[in-house]
């Protein structure tokens, strides 16, 4: 007898959405059918889509170190909230970063402690921690991540030219994917100075100081490094279709090379950012309307690999005040980018299968677990999500699960609300509410089995 049965539903499946039943044992789908047999538990989900768990490439929990921040605990039931039931979590905004084994230890220990879904972590790569990488890589990080651009945080430092390109040899060398964050650091330090020494700190100011060509030139020079050094490149939160057309050139010409978008570089413009103020403030920034449609023209002709959420957030007073350079750079969206994206998407005629290949089964591939997770399909893990796709909600502060309840989307009318969130079969969330007390997040090691501790 299966442990869980789910019919009724339109499936996302590789073929696109279909009628289907889905078989649950022990934590794995087993089967997806037209018709199953018994079950302990049957789920009736006519009129409701079936997806596979969100699986976000992009999240700070900010744990150890600055768990005020965030952490995982409440970092983890934001993903859950919002259909992730896989994160893959970033080195920096953690204390220390996860620059060195004894780094990655810590954070082990703080997400195996808090956290409700499973979990994939980045090394770092940063100036100077170049003899690092081979036991980070060892230890179970399913890739790595950098800076182009010089950031605020001591414990986490650019990668310079020189370290950036060394280090993508090493990587190259030890089969690893290097994720980097693509914004030019002298220039945009520079025009930041010149506006600041002007009296400008309005929003319009940010959005000056990182013009367009302020992303696009570091993306081609890490393609250019990454194609001497024969190194796997993943390019973060592009805002601009020009990169995405960079990128998908590359690709063509025969690199290993993904990118990914945000849902708020997908949802919301850089009129909304000045409206809005720092509360929308982001780095890259958000852009004009015509590259939005750009973005959207891109996931639509299949030059997007992953759409992320960058959840990156921060105490609300650093959100306060009217000094855009003081305000913290980071949007506070895991929660809703399932939801963003499929009003969005749907509205624009995007297919849900297509949507849903970019939110789970592509950036699973991508943290090296394209083996159990990201697709409804027998021996996959059964993280599951129930979405109603005509459930009207207006998002209010007390909807959000994070410690920080601040986002630039409150008041936001949805459409899509998801139901009902199983991870390895366990449900997280029923009729749209929490699940107390339920916690056993894993990490999830390339090649290894779910849990399996550093050596």
């Amino acid at each position: 007898m299966l442990d869980l049965k789910i019919e009724g539903a339109r499936v996302a499946l590789p073929g696109g959405l279909q009628e289907a039943a889905v078989g649950v044992e022990g934590g794995q789908i087993v089967a997806v059918e037209a018709l199953l047999g018994a079950a302990k538990r049957t789920v009736d989900a006519r009129g409701l889509l079936l997806l596979p768990g969100v699986v976000d490439p992009h999240v700070h929990f900010s744990e150890p170190g600055r768990g005020h921040w965030e952490g995982w605990a409440h970092g983890s039931r934001a993903a859950a909230a919002g259909g992730v039931t896989t994160v893959v979590e970033m080195p920096l905004n953690a204390i220390p970063a996860t620059v060195d084994v004894d780094a990655l230890r810590l954070k082990v220990a703080a997400a195996s402690a808090g956290s409700r879904v499973d979990y994939a972590l980045w090394g770092g790569l940063m100036d100077d921690n170049r003899a690092e990488l081979p036991g980070l890589h060892a230890a179970g990080v399913c890739g790595f991540k950098a800076f182009m651009l010089e950031i605020d945080d001591g414990s986490f430092r650019y990668a310079p030219d020189h370290v950036l390109y060394s280090g993508m040899g090493t990587l190259a060398g030890l089969g690893a994917r290097l994720a980097v964050h693509a914004e030019n650091s002298a220039l945009i330090h520079g025009l930041s100075r010149d506006l600041r020494a002007r009296g400008r700190h309005d929003p319009a100011a940010w959005l000056e100081a990182h013009p367009p060509v302020s992303e696009l030139e570091p993306v081609q020079r890490a393609l250019l490094f990454a194609r001497d050094t024969g190194c796997a490149l993943h390019l973060v939160h592009l805002s601009l279709p020009e990169s995405l057309a960079a990128a998908a050139a590359a690709r063509a010409a025969g690199q290993d090379v993904t990118t990914e978008v945000c849902a708020h570089h997908l949802t919301l413009t850089d009129g909304d950012f000045l409206r809005l103020g720092a509360v929308a403030k982001c780095a890259p920034p958000l852009r004009d309307p015509g590259r939005v449609e750009g973005l959207w023209a891109a996931v639509q002709a299949g030059t997007v690999d992953c759409l992320a959420s960058d959840h990156s957030p921060a105490p609300s007073a650093d959100k306060a005040g009217d000094d855009i350079w003081r305000a913290w750079g980071g949007i506070n969206g895991i929660q809703l980018t399932l939801p963003l994206l499929l009003d969005e998407g749907v509205h624009r005629g995007v297919d849900v299968a297509r949507l849903s290949r970019l939110l789970s089964g592509n950036p699973a591939r991508l943290a090296g677990l394209g083996d159990r997770k990201g697709r409804v399909a027998p021996g996959f893990d059964a993280d599951l999500v129930l979405v109603h796709p005509d459930a009207p909600w207006t998002l209010r502060a007390d909807h959000l699960h994070s410690r920080h309840p601040w986002s630039p989307f409150l008041g936001r009318r949805f459409s899509h609300r998801v139901e009902t969130v199983w991870r390895r079969g366990e449900r997280l969330v029923e009729g749209g509410d929490l699940v107390p007390g339920v916690a056993g997040g894993l990490w999830q090691r390339p090649g290894q089995p779910a849990g399996t501790p550093i050596a």
